[in-house]
């Protein structure tokens, strides 16, 4: 199976940039031909066109993306699920590809309007990890770093492992998730 583990999120944005971290971390594993780490944290225009320029053979078939996202939790939470790849009203979606093509770059966002295009595999795994900050600076918070190890594992097992993949919730795009991972 094919992967691509990919991270958004923007550099510097303290807890916001976690899912960068990830790749980062990941990315200096040895990893076999089937699986691919990317930071996607550019528009989502030019995600499209970079999924899409993969030959059709080897297109992937999984996509396991991280990011820091607000939802409302308590913050360190990580969660993670199986999106159902069900997309938002017209309005929406036009809203998305309008923020994608004016520079936004936010984990909801690029799902949205690279799943309205075509471009991404049919299984798309989530994982979030709930920001205690939103600031410019290098660090994570107490409660971030905290998870980013076990994030980075559990991002790993995501993408190479099809039975933890198979006990993810599936869920909508910034639904309710019964399976979060609490702050230790």
């Amino acid at each position: 199976m094919r992967v691509v583990i990919a991270g958004v999120g923007y550099r510097n944005l303290r807890d916001h940039s976690v899912g960068l971290a990830v790749v980062d971390r990941l990315e200096a594993r040895p990893w076999d031909g089937d699986v691919v780490v990317e930071d996607l944290s550019y528009n989502p225009i030019a995600v499209v066109q970079r999924l899409e320029d993969e030959p059709a053979e080897r297109r992937f078939e999984r996509a396991v993306v991280v990011a820091g996202v607000d939802r409302g939790r308590a913050p360190g939470t990580v969660t993670a699920y199986c999106w159902d790849g069900v997309l938002p009203g017209d309005d929406e979606i036009h809203r998305a590809v309008t923020e994608a093509v004016t520079g936004v770059i936010a984990l909801d966002n690029t799902l949205v309007v690279t799943r309205h295009f075509g471009a991404l595999p049919e299984e798309v795994i989530v994982v979030e990890v709930e920001p205690a900050v939103h600031e410019f600076g290098e660090t994570f918070s107490d409660a971030v770093a905290a998870v980013l190890d076990g994030v980075c594992k559990l991002v790993a097992s995501l993408a190479t492992g099809p039975e933890e993949a198979a006990r993810l919730p599936r869920a909508p795009l910034g639904g309710p998730v019964a399976a979060g991972l609490p702050a230790p």
